[in-house]
């Protein structure tokens, strides 16, 4: 092997073998550890909430449903919580931490819906506008996880309801 061909190779391997060897997802953080209910709160100030829910996600503001992006639009990876007292969208920091990206608390829901097609679902929310949110599931691909989505679409309505 040439010293250049070394040069360039082992830390690349080095990076890639530091990167797969880390705990939690640079995309949604310790989702899968016992700390994330507690850096969740933590974020939230708010260490009385109960956590009814959570999932890694996509968030869709300003969509209802299937329906295409407004121009300029993006959607967001992150985590849905559901809580007892509202619904929270959550995205990941590079300082180790979460933010809160959306937040409607059960009062503030002004429509609840489960748009659903064969294959799978998305839970849309109106608050001042639309926010539809594809669930993913705690693991696995980033692929849409029906039964879910269908999960937290029930929670969701029991807490709008109460």
């Amino acid at each position: 092997m040439s010293i250049k061909f070394l040069q360039y190779f082992l830390p690349t391997l080095l990076f890639i073998l530091v990167a797969c060897g880390t705990t939690h997802s640079p995309t949604y953080g310790p989702i899968k550890e016992d700390v994330f209910q507690d850096m969740f709160l933590s974020s939230i100030g708010d260490q009385q909430q109960q956590i009814l829910f959570y999932s890694r996600a996509i968030w869709y503001p300003n969509k209802n449903g299937f329906k295409f992006l407004p121009a300029g639009k993006k959607s967001h990876k992150g985590i849905i919580v559901c809580t007892d007292q509202g619904v929270y969208f959550t995205e990941w920091n590079i300082s180790g931490s979460y933010s809160t990206e959306f937040l409607a608390k059960y009062d503030q829901i002004e429509m609840l819906r489960h748009a659903a097609n064969n294959h799978f679902g998305r839970v849309v929310i109106k608050k001042d506008h639309f926010n539809s949110f594809e669930i993913l599931g705690i693991d696995g691909a980033d692929l849409p996880n029906k039964e879910q989505t269908e999960i937290a679409y029930k929670i969701i309505q029991q807490q709008t309801e109460s």
